[in-house]
C-alpha cells in the first residue's frame, strides 16, 4: 500500500482519473485513497486478468472518445513522473500499442520495438507490473489466464496489434515476488499450458 501511495504522489495524476481495483481478502478502504475511483473485484476467485479488466472496462466506459493512455500498474510498484512522461512520449511518437521500462538494462537502442510473436528472454519483456498501453485499442486481458502468463499474453496481444517498445534508460521499483503456493501454483502451471495452446509456444525462452 505504501508503494502505491508513493507512486500516486510522485505522478501527481488527477485523482478523478485514477482507478484502483481492490481484491479480497485485504480490501482497500475508501479513506485510504481519498478521491480515487475504487473498484472491488466482483468475484472472490483468484483471477488477475479479471481484476485488470474490471479497471480497464470502467476506464473505457467513462473516457471521452479519442486516444488515451492507460498505465497498468501493480500496487507494489514505484514509478516517477519523469519515467511515465518518457513512456507516454515513446508510445505516441513510435505509434506503439504498449511500452515499458528496460528494468534489466538490456536494450542497446533508444527503444527496442517488437512486432513478432516469438519468445525472447524474460529480460526483454515488458515488465508485467507496469505497462503503459494505448487504451483506445480496447485490448483486454484474456481471462483464461488466472495468474501466470496474464501479463505475457497481454503483451503479445499488443505486439500483434501495433507493436511494443522497451525503453532504455528507464526503470521502476518492484516489490519482491511471493512464492507461488496452493491454488496459485496450480493456476500457474495451467496458465503456461494454455499460453502454449493459444500462441504455439512459451512466452519466453
Amino acid at each position: 500500500m505504501s508503494d502505491l501511495t508513493t507512486s500516486l504522489a510522485q505522478l501527481s495524476h488527477p485523482v478523478d482519473r485514477t482507478v484502483v481495483v481492490t481484491t479480497l481478502p485485504e480490501l482497500i478502504e475508501p479513506d485510504d485513497l481519498s478521491g480515487v475511483t475504487l473498484l472491488e473485484s466482483p468475484e472472490p476467485e483468484v483471477n488477475t486478468s479479471r481484476w485488470w479488466n474490471t479497471g480497464l472496462d470502467w476506464i473505457e466506459q467513462h473516457h471521452e472518445p479519442g486516444p488515451y493512455d492507460v498505465l497498468c500498474m501493480e500496487a507494489d510498484v514505484r514509478i516517477e513522473w519523469s519515467t511515465l512522461a518518457r513512456l507516454r512520449m515513446v508510445l505516441r511518437n513510435y505509434n506503439l500499442a504498449m511500452v515499458g521500462a528496460d528494468c534489466h538494462g538490456v536494450v542497446t537502442t533508444a527503444v527496442e520495438t517488437r512486432y513478432d510473436l516469438d519468445p525472447w528472454t524474460e529480460e526483454h519483456s515488458i515488465p508485467g507490473g507496469c505497462m503503459l498501453v494505448a487504451g483506445e485499442l480496447g485490448l483486454r486481458f484474456d481471462e483464461q489466464f488466472r495468474w501466470c502468463c496474464a501479463a505475457e499474453d497481454f503483451e503479445w496481444q499488443h505486439r500483434k496489434a501495433a507493436g511494443t517498445g522497451l525503453v532504455r534508460g528507464l526503470t521502476i521499483e518492484h516489490g519482491p515476488r511471493r512464492p507461488l503456493t496452493g491454488e496459485r501454483a496450480e493456476h500457474a502451471e495451467e496458465d503456461r499450458q494454455r499460453f502454449v495452446a493459444k500462441w504455439g509456444g512459451p512466452p519466453t525462452r
